[in-house]
């Protein structure tokens, strides 16, 4: 309920609701959500109950212009189901491909970042944020590559 001078306006719960799941459905990023299928015993694990601690993500030696990947897991390790709410990066070169389901509580999830290096020539640090409901503040992941 809010009041704007002597007018009260009521907003039902369910538009709330609604903008919400509209707001999680869109990234305004390269961000696609569709799940990979290696196997995630064998690849780094990054914990979204961890919001303090940052996790990087290093790409090794790139040759400008090459789209290169890197697959690895998202963990929830809270007591409840985590949803991935949005993401956000200061580089338009980055893309993140994970789940859209909620990921279960101790399961892990196939998450992969495409970093597209068309027009650079040296890679400096970038932070990818991962906001999702685990946590009260976003993700910190640090890629980096080495270009060639």
């Amino acid at each position: 309920m809010f009041f704007v001078g002597r007018i009260r306006i009521v907003i039902p719960l369910s538009l709330l609701v609604a903008v919400l799941v509209c707001g999680m459905c869109g990234c305004g990023h390269r961000t696609t959500r569709k799940a990979a299928g290696p196997n995630l015993d064998a690849v780094q694990c990054v914990s979204l109950s961890d919001s303090l601690g940052v996790d990087t993500l290093d790409f090794g030696v790139v040759k400008a212009g090459e789209v290169v990947e890197r697959t690895f897991a998202l963990l929830n390790e809270s007591s409840s189901p985590v949803l991935i709410v949005t993401t956000d990066t200061s580089c338009g070169c980055l893309e993140l491909d994970y789940a859209r389901e909620p990921i279960l509580s101790g399961q892990k999830v196939a998450a992969t970042m495409r970093f597209f290096s068309s027009g650079y020539n040296y890679f400096p640090p970038r932070a990818f944020y991962i906001v999702s409901s685990a946590s009260l503040g976003p993700k910190k992941l640090v890629v980096t590559a080495t270009m060639e």
